[in-house]
């Protein structure tokens, strides 16, 4: 009896181990919708969300004033953002706008990993910057 047990933990344990028991719930980013809560330690400025869309290899949203799309590859912990675009509108309102808009685009150009906590979303850069983001619940 001890053995079969022991052989079934073992075998549970090599079958986690080689990914035969499927990715966790929790490093799943398909069809998930994120707002923007701080980056660098900041506040982002009132008045217009920054968001992050994911779909199946495809993140999209707002940077706030324009609209940017791209790809996204994740492998464990890890997440890169590439062949990242964007509209280029130019927003005047609030003041800052643009400014914090490019300090976001630069810094998920930057992604080099990532975790999901509860609601929350947490990407940081190579450099150890974070930026912050809260799920977004259908019908918000």
């Amino acid at each position: 009896m001890k053995k079969i047990l022991f052989l079934t933990i073992l075998f549970t344990i090599l079958l986690a181990g080689c990914g035969l028991l499927g990715k966790p719930e929790a490093l799943s980013l398909s069809g998930t919708k994120w707002r923007l809560v701080s980056y660098g330690g900041k506040i982002p400025l009132p008045g217009k969300d920054m968001t992050a869309i994911f779909e199946e290899k495809r993140v999209t949203g707002s940077a706030s004033c324009n609209q940017y799309f791209g790809n996204y590859r994740i492998k464990g912990g890890q997440i890169s953002l590439e062949g990242l675009g964007w509209t280029e509108m130019a927003c005047l309102d609030p003041a800052g706008i643009m400014e914090q808009e490019q300090s976001v685009m630069a810094m998920l150009s930057d992604a080099a990993s990532y975790v999901i906590q509860g609601n929350r979303l947490e990407i940081s850069t190579s450099n150890g910057e974070s930026l912050v983001f809260e799920k977004i619940i259908s019908g918000e």
